[in-house]
C-alpha cells in the first residue's frame, strides 16, 4: 500500500488498510512518498518493493502516490533493470518495459492528475535538474477507484 504522510492520516487510507486487512490480506505500507518525487524517492520506493516482492500493489493518494506505485511495481517486476533503462530518452535510455507488471490499484484522493488512468509516471531528475518521466502502457493501473468521498 503505497501513500504519502499526509494521506495516510485520512479516512481513504484507513478504509483502504481496512479493507484489504479484513480480506485476508498481509499488507505493508510504504508511506514515504515525497510531493513531486523524484529519482530518489522512486529509487526508494524501489528497493522497499524489491526487498518486500509483493503480489499486487494498491495506491491511496494524489498524482505523486499512484506515480510512485507504479515505478514500485516496475522496479520490483524487472529487478535486473537499471533505473535509467526506461526513463524517457534524452535522460534515460528509453527502453520498452518487457512483459507485464503485478497488478495494481489506484485510489485517487485528488482530481485533476488522471493518473489512475494513465501509463506515465512523472519525476524530477536530480542531477540533471529536470522533469521527465517512464511511460508504458504496462505502468497502466489495473483498477482506477474513484470514490466521492475520498476528494
Amino acid at each position: 500500500l503505497v501513500t504519502d504522510p499526509g494521506v495516510q492520516q485520512t479516512r481513504a487510507f484507513t478504509v483502504a488498510l481496512a479493507s484489504l486487512e479484513q480480506a485476508g490480506m498481509e499488507v505493508s505500507v510504504f508511506a514515504d512518498v515525497r510531493v513531486e518525487p523524484t529519482d530518489t524517492s522512486f529509487l526508494a520506493a524501489a528497493t522497499w518493493a524489491r526487498d518486500l516482492a509483493p503480489d499486487a500493489f494498491v495506491a491511496v493518494g494524489g498524482g505523486s502516490a499512484m506515480d510512485t506505485c507504479k515505478a514500485a511495481n516496475l522496479y520490483s517486476s524487472h529487478p535486473e533493470a537499471d533505473f535509467l533503462d526506461f526513463v524517457n530518452a534524452p535522460i534515460g535510455r528509453g527502453l520498452p518495459v518487457p512483459g507485464h507488471l503485478r497488478p495494481m490499484v489506484a485510489i485517487p484522493t485528488t482530481a485533476g492528475t488522471g493518473s489512475e488512468t494513465t501509463g506515465t509516471a512523472i519525476f524530477d531528475h536530480e542531477a540533471s535538474q529536470a522533469k521527465t518521466g517512464i511511460g508504458s502502457r504496462s505502468l497502466r493501473p489495473t483498477l482506477g477507484l474513484v470514490d466521492p468521498d475520498n476528494l
